[in-house]
């Protein structure tokens, strides 16, 4: 029997006062985008029998990051399981529901009519009061230090993938350097976002179908993975062929406006592996919370490329002459599911006799430009997990 749609009756209740510094601005974000992300996610978890009648009773109210930017809402809603509450915000240009709870409190319901919400990273609720980011149940202002930790992993406005991005060159100067470099392929695949929305992990799970398309054809079936060259094979672009198993990993992976979670992403790499008569395995690259990057050079040597789940990351491009070289930065704040297809591990000798290591990743970025760059994991980053990604 095909479930009966909810109806979401919507009512507003703002924020408006005054802050120090001036008043927090709405900008860009959708109210209406918003309000369809939150329907869409009420219909997909609620049951007809939680609800009291046909109507959920909701009323939202405007919530911020820590730049105190307009990023979303936060809804208050009232089912038969009694008060529920979600978290929609514009993410990269998509609107995720970022959490929904059927029966919990709403964990704003106490900041005042002259006060802010403000919404750091999932289940890190805090307020603004006269411009001040503060805790939100003893109205004490958060230091400067915990700011800055927060601020590491927290959730940020931005329009879609490549809005808002900071650019930074970083000279490095020296007088030798090494390279520990590995690579599965000369040309990797570089499959893009055409359109998908919420979709960067399901573009990610194409260019690893697209890889492995190599070993085995019916993986993307009609869709020519590349070419052999001496001892080098050059993957082609998409066509339409990689268009339709992408859209086929965006319905296995459950995307929409919400987006894609980890587990979606990757109960939806084994499905669409299974039809094919293969399996698809993830092995974890982090180690005591962190990502190992013995672990990554392991699995790129052992010829597995990897998945890495972002919040806040760069990709970048590099120039070196003879005594000194330059780092591009492309930083972003958003989340992001990037696959990597090598490693560069390069360690600089200073005129002191001090060392610095880079450690990157060849990735893949999901964007038109560039489609390929250099990931350093120790840079402005957020590593979320990050796998082995095996099809066989």
């Amino acid at each position: 029997m095909k479930k009966k749609l909810l109806t979401v009756c919507l009512m507003l209740v703002m924020s408006l006062g005054a802050v120090g510094g001036g008043v927090a601005a709405f900008a860009d974000v959708s109210l209406e985008e918003c309000d369809l992300c939150f329907q869409q996610t009420a219909n997909a978890i609620l049951e007809e029998d939680e609800v009291n009648g046909t109507y959920i009773v909701t009323q939202r109210t405007p919530l911020y990051d820590l730049n105190l930017q307009n990023m979303g809402y936060v809804y208050s809603f009232g089912t038969g399981l009694g008060e529920g509450y979600a978290i929609v915000i514009c993410d990269n240009g998509n609107y995720v529901a970022q959490e929904f709870f059927k029966s919990a409190a709403n964990p704003y319901a106490q900041v005042g009519e002259d006060e802010l919400c403000v919404y750091a990273h999932i289940m890190t609720y805090l307020k603004s009061v006269d411009g001040v980011i503060c805790d939100i149940q003893t109205s004490a202002p958060i230091s400067e230090e915990s700011l800055e930790l927060l601020r590491e992993k927290a959730f940020f406005y931005q329009t879609d993938t490549n809005a808002n991005l900071e650019y930074k060159t970083v000279r490095i100067e020296y007088v030798s350097r090494s390279y520990d470099v590995k690579e599965l392929c000369q040309g990797a695949p570089e499959f893009c976002n055409e359109g998908w929305t919420g979709g960067c992990a399901a573009v990610a799970g194409g260019n690893l179908i697209g890889y492995y398309d190599r070993f085995y054809e019916d993986l993307i079936p009609n869709h020519s993975a590349g070419m052999s060259y001496q001892d080098l094979f050059i993957y082609n672009y998409e066509d339409e062929y990689v268009s339709q198993a992408i859209s086929t990993l965006y319905s296995d992976m459950g995307g929409s406006a919400a987006g894609i979670s980890e587990d979606g992403f990757k109960s939806g790499m084994k499905k669409y592996c299974s039809r094919k008569g293969l399996s698809c395995d993830f092995t974890s690259l982090k180690s005591g919370g962190k990502l190992s990057y013995d672990l990554v050079k392991s699995c790129i040597n052992g010829g597995n490329p990897l998945v890495l789940f972002l919040n806040s990351y760069t990709v970048c491009s590099t120039m070196e002459l003879d005594s000194y070289g330059y780092i591009y930065y492309q930083i972003s704040t958003g989340n992001h599911v990037m696959p990597g297809f090598g490693y560069r591990n390069v360690k600089y000798t200073h005129s002191d006799g001090s060392v610095s290591d880079y450690k990157y990743i060849n990735v893949s970025t999901g964007w038109s430009d560039p489609r390929a760059a250099y990931f350093n994991t120790e840079y402005c980053t957020n590593i979320v997990s990050a796998y082995k990604v095996n099809i066989y």
